[in-house]
């Protein structure tokens, strides 16, 4: 309920505006944008430079993360300084305004159990480097890349475009499919009277032929493992080839190694076994 009191105060406000007064506000705001800009650049120079002595990709892009959250308290603690400032040139009374606060800040200690459980779980999340900004991670029901993550949440991008925004209090299990390395496995199917031996040589030279490509040389990390028969199914015997390939170029080199081998073995008529489904109608006697 608006009272006079309220009235009076907005009138002593009100009365307190001259050129001089709105000539400092506008200052303060110019200089808060420009603050806000050099802290900015300052804390993404410092991280910038402290990347540069790392070499490790994954510890970097852990310090990006960092440097992401960094700014992000910075802009509030900058905000509210300056918002305080304001505030005070208007002549308003600070003590009321702090006072609310603190009472808020004691319902929310009481009522916001969740919020801080996602501030701690985000801050051991940042610091354990369990997952950055970029990698590809499971969490639950939820697969994508993770665009964003701070203290509260973290925003995870499906494969087909859907965005899932994890709270940081309920990450209990983390699969992080882009760290350091990925081993993409390969299955062959091969027909039951095939020369396993000989298909085993092929698929090795098609391991080398990859590994000398120009386009995934770079990807493949070490030579490709031929596992050999992995399962007996139905109707073929199961090959396996493992590669071990830097992070997220696993489905790519998976991808293309398939293609080779079709390739290939429609070159030497070798078939690749599928399920088939005979049907015999027998006539009524």
């Amino acid at each position: 309920m608006v009272t006079l009191n309220d009235f009076n105060s907005l009138e002593t406000i009100l009365s307190k505006i001259d050129i001089g007064l709105i000539t400092k506000l506008c200052l303060e705001v110019v200089f808060y944008f420009i603050v806000l800009f050099a802290a900015k650049k300052i804390i993404e120079l410092f991280f910038t430079k402290v990347a540069a002595k790392i070499r490790d990709h994954e510890i970097k892009r852990q310090y990006a993360t960092i440097q992401y959250l960094c700014i992000s308290i910075a802009n509030v603690i900058i905000f509210l300084f300056f918002m305080t400032n304001i505030l005070g040139d208007l002549g308003i009374d600070m003590k009321p305004i702090l006072a609310t606060a603190g009472v808020f800040g004691v319902a929310i200690g009481f009522g916001g159990k969740r919020f801080v459980e996602d501030i701690i779980s985000g801050l051991m999340i940042l610091l354990s480097g369990q997952l950055r900004a970029g990698d590809y991670i499971t969490i639950d029901n939820s697969t994508g890349t993770v665009e964003k993550i701070n203290l509260a949440m973290i925003k995870i991008r499906a494969y087909n475009g859907d965005v899932h925004f994890v709270r940081n209090g309920l990450v209990e299990k983390v699969i992080n499919h882009t760290r350091d390395f990925s081993n993409p496995v390969v299955e062959i199917p091969v027909p039951y009277n095939a020369n396993i031996p000989y298909v085993m040589e092929i698929l090795k030279e098609l391991g080398e032929e990859i590994r000398k490509n120009k386009d995934f040389s770079h990807y493949i990390l070490s030579e490709p493992e031929i596992v050999g028969i992995d399962k007996f199914a139905d109707s073929a015997i199961i090959l396996k080839v493992r590669f071990k390939t830097t992070a997220m170029q696993q489905w790519a080199v998976q991808r293309y190694f398939r293609i080779m081998v079709k390739e290939k073995f429609d070159e030497l008529n070798i078939s690749i076994p599928y399920n088939q489904l005979d049907i015999t109608v027998k006539e009524k006697i």
